[in-house]
């Protein structure tokens, strides 16, 4: 190694007698007269005390956790052991409890940014028995270690941690790379261990630096708090490392990883056997079943479809959280860093301070959201987040709410944390319910919102509770829109004519009380029939026994109607729905008469997914307008379906824009219409949005209605335009 300060990384299997290795090889490049720091990183802490005495250091990674951030420095952290030799222990979490990978992570950071290396001829890595995670990783990394020692005994398993640290070398390095300077062979005495190192170290074309013997010399300075080296009594041993540290301190050859497989491992240290035999044999193998797999894969091809998969809209955390928050006597806690809570905190507030300042319409669940977080940071990650929760969730508690809910991040998940313990501080007032859902390791947005309703119907529906005859429930409402408290008003007040009650939202804002007498309707509704709901309404069916109306919430004249009268078949009580859908029709009827005049004979050419639109194309009928023709945007690949009556109006699968250009151009509409960004204009037709949020109820259409009147009238391009003179207001 013709560099100028040496960094030597000393990697083996836990026990192997890495730690004594390294104490008495640091003592001998300082009697060479080289400035040597030995850095620890073993959470066990223990590198170091041979040097020191004894002596127990503060380690990095406590001390990152105590000491002010912007009061740390390394000299805080940095002993001095025999012959002046720097000494630092990275330290890390009790067994079990956060990541100790991540600890290295840090303790390295801290070391870089005080630049404590820089005061050093040599510096030594005593590393945790095997690379098992990124985080043990960090001393081979190229700005760290220049030459990596593999200390090994003649122990299969000791063989085996030293061919997985190639692997983790080979991983950085790839064929390229020459950083391995060879095997350290710490001798048992074993039967055979001779020939299995030597057979080891020959498949991976790597020399054996120093043969260290099994010997009294080491209990003996074990037992003196010292290293052998600074013992006279143990001349030959001694000579070892004096050897060892004269090679580093020169020209030290390196090597490139050359790991094998655990066949050819197993061959080569346990049989024998030339291990470049069984990878022969294994490419064959490989290559006939890579064979098969192509042949395979090509007659797929032929006859199957690729399955739809749907568009990822964020983590499950995020989804769980913005749902979660809909039970309006919980209280919420984010097990998480800050910035996951605030990014899901503007996907719940965003939408409702925009309605609130633009639109006039109040969404409180959305302004306000019962939502905290316990602020996860680096701490957290090494040493566990657990008690951090534990205080929130207490303080949570007494404040005395209906629920506490626990949604886990990313963070939370990958060091381990047992969040789910949590629940045992449930009282019998208040459950705990915490929702696994590790940020993205459980899945995307929907799973999170799955997850969060299973999970709160498992720890809050009492099976039990007495029937309430004469009640509902709604099912899989939208989590935040701004039509939620509109919808379900609309809908409460039409049962409410025929003496029937709402039972119990699930979710779309209810009491933890109303969630746990969810099994008291005899009836369930679903809010709309998406795959979601349809998977929801599936699963409740087969936990709770729940019974479900075939249909979902009614959107327009003709669909709410029928919804009451099969309603009031259930229930008995069809006579009473007969009045409510009379008065209705008056008051739909004398709308449409209103917009009438204004509307009638216009032409809608409109561009839309595959939905069903009976409830917009009623309305405007009703009102005198035409249809010319209906473009479907197909990108489920479903049989296209935008009414109940195919002879309505032309529908055709949109394949371009130039077939929706051309039509509007052939047809010339009043109206372009679409539900999904379009660039396509129409000469002087109006131009608007089919509302992302339906209306329920008799009278979905007539705010749509009301608003194509006014913009036929003014001749403007639709709602756009109101956003277009907020957007110059604010920040034009």
């Amino acid at each position: 190694m013709s560099y100028e300060r040496k960094e030597i990384a000393i990697y083996g299997k836990g026990g192997i007698g890495k730690s004594t290795v390294c104490a008495n090889l640091s003592v001998a490049l300082a009697q060479a007269g080289l400035r040597v720091l030995q850095i620890g990183c073993d959470p066990k802490h223990d590198s170091t005390r041979l040097l020191t005495g004894g002596r127990s250091l503060p380690t990095v990674l406590d001390y990152l956790r105590d000491a002010p951030a912007d009061r740390t420095r390394a000299e805080d952290i940095l002993g001095t052991g025999t012959l002046g030799i720097g000494c630092i222990e990275a330290g890390g979490p009790k067994p079990g409890v956060g990541c100790a990978g991540r600890g290295i992570i840090s303790a390295f950071e801290f070391l870089e940014r005080d630049r404590v290396k820089e005061r050093y001829d040599a510096v030594l890595y005593d590393v945790l028995g095997d690379v098992v995670c990124g985080g043990f990783a960090v001393p081979i990394r190229r700005e760290y270690a220049k030459a990596i020692f593999l200390v090994t005994s003649g122990e299969f398993m000791a063989i085996n941690a030293a061919n997985n640290i190639l692997r983790g070398i080979r991983n950085f390095d790839g064929s390229e790379g020459r950083r391995v300077a060879g095997i350290l062979f710490n001798a048992r005495s074993l039967p055979g261990e001779e020939e299995r190192v030597a057979r080891f170290a020959k498949a991976a074309g790597l020399p054996v630096c120093a043969r260290i013997p099994k010997s009294e010399a080491f209990p003996a300075a074990e037992a003196r708090g010292c290293t052998v080296m600074e013992m006279d009594e143990y001349p030959s041993v001694r000579r070892i490392f004096t050897e060892l540290a004269g090679r580093i301190a020169g020209e030290l050859p390196l090597y490139e990883a050359r790991p094998m497989t655990d066949e050819q491992l197993e061959a080569c240290v346990l049989e024998g056997r030339d291990p470049g035999q069984t990878a022969s044999a294994e490419r064959d193998v490989s290559d006939n079943a890579a064979e098969r797999v192509t042949e395979r894969t090509a007659a797929q091809a032929e006859t199957e479809r690729p399955a739809y998969r749907p568009p990822l809209y964020g983590c499950a955390f995020n989804g769980a959280a913005t749902t979660a928050i809909h039970l309006t006597d919980a209280l919420v806690i984010a097990h998480s860093p800050r910035s996951c809570a605030f990014y899901t905190w503007q996907n719940i507030s965003s939408p409702g301070r925009r309605n609130l300042f633009h639109r006039g319409i109040l969404m409180p669940s959305a302004l306000s959201p019962n939502l905290t977080c316990t602020e996860m940071g680096q701490t957290e990650a090494v040493f566990g987040g657990t008690e951090k929760l534990r205080a929130a969730v207490e303080e949570a508690l007494a404040r005395r709410p209906g629920a506490v809910v626990v949604v886990t991040s990313c963070v939370s998940g990958i060091i381990g944390d047992d969040a789910a313990g949590i629940e045992a501080l449930s009282t019998p007032e208040t459950p705990v319910i915490v929702l696994k859902t590790d940020g993205d390791i459980a899945g995307d947005y929907m799973t999170g919102i799955e997850m969060c309703l299973h999970g709160l119907a498992d720890k809050i529906v009492d099976r039990n509770t007495d029937l309430r005859p004469l009640s509902v429930n709604l099912i899989g409402e939208t989590g935040v829109a701004n039509d939620l408290d509109v919808n379900y008003g609309i809908v409460r007040d039409l049962l409410g004519q025929m003496g029937i009650s709402v039972n119990c939202r699930f979710l779309g804002g209810a009491t933890t009380a109303e969630v746990r007498r969810l099994p008291a309707a005899p009836l369930n509704i679903l809010a709309s029939d998406s795959e979601d709901n349809r998977r929801l309404r599936t699963w409740l069916e087969q936990t709770y026994g729940c019974s479900f109306f075939d249909g979902c919430l009614p959107v327009g004249f003709r669909e709410t109607s029928l919804f009451l009268e099969r309603i009031g078949d259930l229930f008995g009580c069809r006579e009473k729905a007969e009045p409510v859908i009379r008065e209705e029709r008056r008051r739909y009827e004398a709308e449409i008469a209103g917009l009438r005049p204004r509307l009638e004979g216009k032409r809608i050419l409109m561009t839309t997914i595959n939905a069903n639109m009976d409830w917009l194309m009623d309305a405007a009928e009703d009102a005198g307008m035409e249809f010319v023709w209906v473009g479907v945007l197909n990108y489920l690949g479903t049989e296209l379906c935008v009414s109940s009556r195919p002879d309505r109006c032309p529908v055709e699968e949109i394949t371009g824009r130039t077939s929706v250009e051309a039509r509007a151009e052939e047809l010339a509409p009043d109206i372009l219409l679409s539900n999904y960004t379009s660039s396509v204009s129409a000469g002087d037709a109006v131009t608007d949005a089919i509302p992302m949020g339906r209306q329920v109820g008799f009278r979905s259409g007539i705010p749509v209605l009301r608003r194509w009147a006014r913009l036929l009238e003014e001749r403007r391009e639709g709602e756009w335009v109101r956003d277009r003179a907020l957007f110059e207001k604010y920040y034009g």
